[in-house]
């Protein structure tokens, strides 16, 4: 059976994650300068790009966002960002924590520890205040039945499907950490867990009740109960079950949600064609949100060029972002996410493009517009773990 894995990797020895801090529950954030701070915040200028850089398990750490800033530290335990991705100061280690739960960050050059005292970010050569949590960039999913056109949804009583692409639709998938392959579904809004019965009813509790993914042949995925080896169905009603039949009506398509950003660059880009709502997007940065169609099953892979226009759809780019998606502002989320630039910027907006053109502009893949970093199949969790995986170290 193909193995599948959330989607934190690109090409090979290309990961987008957070790093967070277990202790203060912040996450690592650069700015649009470039400068360093610990945020609440799990949006865009806070995931990081780790790139292997060479066989001894050394990497450089890149802003996803602000992608020419790079993670940096000297030798008497500051940390910034500089533009040079090729510096002895920029290579970092990523190893299992010896004494706490999570990892340890490492300089390469210096030997010291990335830290951070709850204000402070620093490197130190002790222990203390050096534990971080690496957490994929995508684990936020609608998931949407392939015949019906409806999404997965959920109140705090009982689960059901609706066509919205709201808050109410929004489930977290998560690995769990003793058995590789199985899952966890949490709803974002209500925190409760998807679970099922033997008799084929769904429901949602504090149980976390364990499912697989499986590819399935009509374009999809099935989402079967472990316990009960049972699919999840939608039927020509709407109704939320779970069925032993593998057809149309239990396959499924999960659409990432990934954080919204925006970068200087994109900024600059919008003004350039004289856009005066981009002030609204300095002052909320994570207001465009960006849906990445790449998943993955086992070494086969999807590369996000044949399955993007299968996995994201005009709502899902638009629902997610703070700013209403409607007339000129939705163009330019939409553009900016994909990072067409000013040229592009112009002509869509010269031929009033909406969300929905991004497929006739040619755009496959949504968050930045990294085509060719995307290119890539996932890496089989099963034969490389991926650091976002450090709890099965």
């Amino acid at each position: 059976m193909l193995s599948f894995c959330l989607p934190s990797m690109e090409v090979s020895g290309h990961e987008l994650c957070y790093i967070s801090h277990p202790n203060y529950d912040k996450r690592l954030s650069c700015n649009i300068l470039g400068n360093l701070k610990m945020k609440k915040n799990w949006a865009g200028w806070e995931v990081w790009r780790f790139t292997k850089v060479n066989d001894d398990g050394h990497f450089i750490i890149t802003s996803w966002t602000h992608d020419h800033k790079v993670l940096c530290s000297n030798p008497d335990g500051g940390v910034f960002t500089t533009e040079n991705k090729h510096g002895s100061w920029e290579m970092f280690k990523i190893s299992p924590h010896p004494n706490k739960n999570g990892v340890r960050i490492e300089s390469v050059e210096h030997g010291r520890y990335l830290a951070f005292s709850g204000h402070d970010l620093y490197t130190m050569d002790k222990e203390e205040d050096t534990a971080w949590h690496l957490e994929p960039a995508t684990i936020h999913f609608f998931i949407s039945s392939t015949c019906h056109d409806k999404r997965l949804s959920s109140s705090h009583d009982h689960p059901f499907t609706h066509h919205n692409r709201k808050p109410w639709e929004k489930w977290v998938i998560e690995p769990t950490n003793d058995q590789i392959g199985h899952f966890i579904l949490r709803s974002l809004e209500h925190g409760k867990y998807l679970g099922s019965e033997e008799d084929g009813r769904l429901n949602v509790s504090e149980g976390k009740h364990r499912w697989v993914i499986i590819s399935s042949p009509h374009d999809g995925v099935f989402i079967q109960s472990v316990e009960h080896e049972r699919k999840l169905a939608c039927n020509d009603n709407g109704h939320a079950y779970t069925s032993e039949d593998s057809g149309g009506w239990e396959t499924w398509r999960l659409e990432p949600i990934m954080p919204g950003t925006i970068s200087g660059k994109q900024i600059w880009s919008f003004v350039g064609i004289g856009v005066a709502t981009v002030v609204t997007a300095v002052a909320i940065p994570f207001a465009a949100m960006g849906v990445v169609g790449a998943m993955g099953f086992g070494a086969e892979g999807i590369a996000a060029g044949s399955m993007a226009a299968g996995m994201m759809s005009a709502e899902a780019i638009a629902g997610g972002g703070a700013v209403a998606a409607s007339g000129t502002v939705a163009t330019l989320q939409s553009i900016g996410v994909v990072g067409l630039g000013a040229a592009g910027a112009s002509a869509a907006a010269g031929a009033g493009a909406l969300v929905g053109g991004l497929s006739s502009l040619g755009v496959v893949a949504a968050g930045r517009g990294l085509e060719n970093e995307l290119e890539g199949t996932m890496v089989e969790l099963a034969n490389s773990l991926p650091l976002c995986s450090w709890r099965m170290w």
